[in-house]
């Protein structure tokens, strides 16, 4: 798999357009990390989540690209995967994903998700599964698409 991790990194960010942010209210990071922590939720298990998740797509981890790990440290409030694969398996794929994260206990958000595009919810995290055409990218091979699942959390 070589991609162009800069044109897929700002593909990913765009598929995160709208959204939002998150910190709504919020009165610090302490307490909404002992609130995942009460809710047992925490990086770790989204991260497994994300895992279980694309390994039941077909899917190795291993096979794509990270940017919630940088420097060997984790980031404590995001987890993301990224990868190109051949458009009909990414096709294939996302609701498959999808289904491995429902049944991990993430909701979806039905109102806002798209064929293309699926956001979960779980406790004080969101995550979104979303698939881009390789027409629609630099650089991208001839006949592959970019997945990209980004989880964060939102604050609660």
């Amino acid at each position: 798999m070589r991609t162009r991790p800069v044109a897929l990194a700002a593909a990913a960010i765009l598929a995160l357009g709208g959204c939002g942010g998150g910190g709504e209210g919020g009165t610090g990071s302490s307490s909404s990390s002992s609130s995942a922590a009460k809710a047992g939720l925490d990086r770790d298990a989204v991260d497994g989540d994300l895992r279980k998740a694309l390994a039941a797509a077909g899917l190795d981890h291993g096979q794509g690209f990270t940017t919630a790990e940088r420097g060997g440290r984790k980031s404590p409030d995001s987890v993301d995967w990224y990868g190109t694969v051949k458009t009909p398996d990414a096709e294939k794929a996302l609701p498959k994903i999808g289904s491995a994260l429902e049944r991990a206990g993430w909701k979806p958000d039905s109102d806002r998700s798209k064929a293309d595009m699926l956001i979960y919810r779980k406790s004080d995290w969101s995550m979104i599964a979303s698939g881009i055409a390789g027409k629609e990218l630099q650089n991208a091979p001839e006949g592959s698409s970019m997945l990209s699942v980004t989880a964060s959390r939102l604050g609660g």
